[in-house]
């Protein structure tokens, strides 16, 4: 798979759709095996590329998958942390526009993944605070 604009767009878009519906079924913080398949569906598209900004972002996906599924939380909370981080801060220098959607600008939609990602830390963080 090769990474255009337009592909892209969608994909970030259909992303935070995914990611939006999965904190708002309530059972993320118990449970959060729902980003294996969001996390799936991203590598293909990262690893392939020729950016090591991408292959990096690949990496990370893929070690956060593990921690996932291995239910290491402390590491799986920095790392959403991180990369929610790093999406914003890369949002900010993508001006864009591509698709139909309500707000088609890569930058707004990568900004609006790194909010959904420093969400998904918090609501492990809180998920484990309460725990203890």
């Amino acid at each position: 798979m090769t990474l255009t604009s337009a592909n892209l767009s969608d994909h970030l878009y259909s992303t935070n759709l995914a990611l939006s519906d999965l904190f708002n079924n309530h059972t993320f913080a118990h449970d959060p095996s729902g980003l294996v398949p969001i996390i799936d569906s991203w590598v293909p598209y990262l690893q392939n590329s020729t950016s090591s900004v991408t292959t990096t972002a690949a990496e990370a996906l893929s070690q956060l998958k593990e921690y996932v599924q291995t239910g290491d939380r402390a590491n799986a909370i920095t790392l959403l942390q991180r990369l929610g981080e790093q999406a914003s801060k890369s949002a900010a220098n993508v001006h864009e526009i591509v698709g139909n959607h309500l707000h088609n600008g890569l930058g707004d939609q990568m900004r609006h993944l790194g909010q959904l990602l420093i969400m998904a830390s918090g609501n492990l963080k809180g998920y484990v605070g309460s725990r203890v």
